[in-house]
């Protein structure tokens, strides 16, 4: 793969939030929750939620290696490292799934995210901030849309078609969401809506003072709409 790093959005989602708590014992497709050792495994096999998006991950990893072997085991293994790095804690647990099942969509993976699964699934029993642009895995924040517009454009008046060459949206906090495909749901977004936008994917490796390639999941929470989309039309250390 080029150093390309866009992501479809989700579409119209449902913003149905699905709680954390676990209230049967729940198991994990990509480990045996009988030997989980890490906080995190024990976390994962004990959150209904995080097994299912385990599951979920065990799809789309075997997808994505069938097309693009090397670069499925590298965000396999930075998923890993992110993974274990939440210990315990769900919100980014649960962003960290969100955010490879996401990442593993841009290399060959189609197996989609549930769709009851939204920015306030990640925010549920966490904190929320407001106005700043979430910096950590699982972080969220309160901001609205500022700006909609086509990917490409050169400054005059736009029209339908110049959404065929992908979607940008901008909000309030400085945030900033790109695609190269025709997004339905941003495009029907308008300035002024409020969203919840969570951290569910950092890229690893990335050069000195070059943090492209974040992804952000947000929940537009005036139309229900959920999109999962990065920062940028290309990942770290590319174009």
């Amino acid at each position: 793969m080029s150093g390309i790093w866009l992501k479809r959005g989700l579409g119209a989602a449902a913003v149905v939030a699905a709680g954390f708590s676990a209230t049967l014992p729940a198991e994990a497709a990509s480990f045996d929750c009988g030997k989980a050792a890490s906080p995190a495994e024990k976390a994962v096999c004990a959150s209904p939620l995080l097994s299912r998006l385990d599951d979920v991950l065990g799809k789309a990893y075997g997808e994505a290696r069938k097309q693009f072997a090397e670069e499925a085991k590298t965000t396999s293994r930075d998923f890993m490292a992110q993974r274990a790095s939440c210990a315990t804690n769900q919100s980014c647990l649960a962003a960290a799934y969100v955010g490879v099942v996401e990442r593993l969509g841009n290399i060959g993976a189609t197996t989609a995210l549930p769709s009851d699964v939204t920015a306030k699934t990640i925010a549920a029993g966490a904190s929320i901030a407001a106005g700043a642009l979430p910096q950590t895995l699982g972080q969220c924040a309160m901001t609205s849309v500022s700006a909609v517009h086509p990917r490409l454009g050169d400054g005059g008046p736009i029209t339908d078609a110049d959404y065929d060459s992908g979607t940008g949206i901008e909000y309030a906090n400085g945030g900033y969401q790109v695609s190269y495909d025709r997004e339905a749901a941003l495009i029907a977004s308008k300035p002024g809506d409020k969203v919840l936008m969570c951290l569910v994917w950092i890229p690893q490796g990335c050069p000195a003072g070059d943090d492209r390639g974040r992804f952000y999941m947000t929940t537009n929470l005036k139309s229900g709409a959920t999109w999962t989309l990065a920062d940028s039309q290309h990942m770290c250390g590319g174009a």
